[in-house]
């Protein structure tokens, strides 16, 4: 049963690389992705939110990596660093695509993740 729907934009090839990735390691069908525009409105490239089906809430930033990290019995054991404030702040700010390795129109083409 899913019970996280990721919102990711359509033309961000990275973001779809890493919805890919999380299908691979979601092997208890939890998650599911999709270009459609949440009910808080468009999203910028390169951002992704996240809406709990259970309760309908919509949640972004590190806040909705977390929700991925608790759906994916592989990510469980990465939700104590989300705790370390500027791991958080890192992750809070890929997730809402202001982040160094976040897409931009300029870059698009080339989106990478670096380590």
């Amino acid at each position: 049963m899913k019970t996280v729907r990721i919102y990711r934009h359509r033309d961000c090839p990275r973001c779809a690389r890493i919805a890919r990735v999380h299908h691979r390691f979601d092997w208890l069908d939890r998650i599911e992705d999709t270009v459609a525009s949440p009910k808080t409105g468009e999203l910028r490239l390169g951002q992704i939110v996240v809406e709990d089906l259970r309760t309908g809430r919509v949640m972004g930033g590190a806040e909705a990596v977390e929700a991925i990290f608790r759906e994916v019995p592989l990510y469980r054991p990465l939700l104590p660093l989300l705790r370390i404030p500027f791991i958080r702040r890192r992750v809070a700010a890929d997730a809402d695509a202001s982040g160094a390795d976040s897409c931009t129109p300029a870059t698009s083409g080339q989106c990478r993740i670096d380590s």
